[in-house]
């Protein structure tokens, strides 16, 4: 699961950079993007269940530009909650989302004519709790990832850097289960 964040986050992110490809060049400014999210989906599967999802909270997007006006950070904050409800028996379990990840756009240049990219997530990207706040799982704390490639943009290598606990995919269905089966 945190896995499928990160990707997600990342290609958002890169589509992201596509659109602003066309900023202007003097904008030294950082542009930002505060939104406030309220959607629901009815009948999704979540590790097994048919559940319905609302989600609500806040997500706030900066974009920090370099001195010759070219995308160089682009930082997400969001603060999300989704409170799922099994559709057989009512029961509801929540997924929250406090944290940030910030996505280093300028590459650095290694001697070895290879290229680096940073992607940090810090704070709680998830944390599952019941009705009366009673956590059953969180992943929280620092993960960097650090991609290289090769001087034709060719992926190489990943290196994940973390600290914190951070349970793994597997936790979070059990957690899940747990409170709503």
């Amino acid at each position: 699961m945190k896995r499928v964040v990160q990707i997600a986050a990342l290609t958002g992110l890169v589509a992201l950079i596509a659109g602003l490809a066309a900023a202007p060049a003097g904008a030294a400014t950082p542009e930002v993007d505060h939104s406030k999210v309220n959607v629901s989906f009815t009948g999704i599967d979540v590790c097994g269940f048919t559940v319905d999802s609302v989600v609500q909270g806040t997500d706030t997007f900066h974009v920090f530009f370099d001195t010759a006006g070219d995308p160089s950070l682009f930082s997400d904050e969001s603060h999300v909650i989704s409170t799922l409800t099994n559709e057989s028996n009512g029961k509801v379990v929540y997924v929250a989302n406090a944290s940030r990840d910030a996505f280093d756009a300028a590459a650095v240049a290694n001697p070895d004519g290879t290229f680096t990219t940073t992607d940090t997530l810090t704070g709680m990207p998830v944390r599952i709790y019941t009705l009366h706040s009673s956590t059953l799982v969180k992943d929280v704390g620092f993960l960097s990832l650090v991609d290289t490639f090769d001087s034709q943009g060719n992926f190489l290598d990943e290196q994940v850097i973390e600290h914190g606990p951070h349970p793994g995919e597997f936790p979070f269905c059990d957690a899940i289960t747990a409170a709503i089966a």
